[in-house]
């Protein structure tokens, strides 16, 4: 006679590998805050005279993306999703018109910059975040909620790389590199947030696919 083992429950753990990811981030968010983008409120840096020809524009850019970058990390927790989906929903729009603020713009930025060697990366950029921030949109509008989440997820990782490619230049190697140097990291980012999350969603579809044995034969 066969007997029905029950399945044992795997109990998730409180901190998961996008937590860990999250907070590698924020560190290197506040590197960079502490390391680069404090120099922009000293009149004699180099980033001051860097943008000094164009500061509303840098503003008009800058502002918005530093809110996306903030609210994003909020839009990940799953606690507040499920008890303050409102609040959810309102960062949501909020992060989702900074996009479509900061991203063009950082093309005019670079296109007013004295050297515009990362025009083209910029446009491949701000092109990607615009996508699927705006396919994520359409999504939610629509109802199809998972698929607003898959594409929020890669939409996100575009918006860090303003942070990870400023993090990775700060590498003393690659500074002494120079122009090629900054062009060779951010290149590099760019291509590793488009293909990573869709790297990352694909393998979790595979690994949840495979069926558990839930029924074992016993005599």
């Amino acid at each position: 006679m066969a007997t029905a083992v029950p399945t044992r429950q795997i109990r998730k753990s409180p901190i998961q590998a996008r937590h860990v990811v999250l907070g590698v981030f924020i560190l290197l968010l506040v590197f960079v805050v502490l390391t680069r983008e404090i120099t922009l409120l000293d009149p004699n840096s180099f980033l001051r005279h860097r943008y000094a020809r164009i500061p509303w524009l840098l503003a008009a850019h800058g502002i918005p993306g530093a809110i996306a970058l903030l609210l994003g990390i909020f839009q990940f927790s799953d606690r507040l999703r499920k008890r303050h989906l409102q609040l959810h929903r309102v960062l949501g729009r909020i992060y989702v018109g900074c996009a479509l603020i900061s991203a063009p713009l950082a093309v005019a930025v670079a296109a007013m910059l004295p050297t515009s060697s990362l025009l083209m990366a910029s446009g491949v950029h701000s092109a990607g975040w615009i996508l699927t921030t705006a396919t994520g949109l359409y999504c939610a509008r629509t109802g199809r909620i998972q698929q607003h989440r898959e594409w929020m997820i890669r939409s996100y990782p575009l918006a860090m790389v303003f942070v990870v490619a400023r993090a990775i230049g700060k590498i003393p190697a690659i500074e002494r590199m120079g122009p090629l140097g900054v062009e060779s990291v951010v290149w590099t980012v760019i291509a590793t947030a488009c293909f990573l999350p869709s790297f990352l969603l694909a393998w979790q579809a595979l690994a949840s696919s495979r069926k558990p044995v839930k029924v074992r034969a016993a005599a």
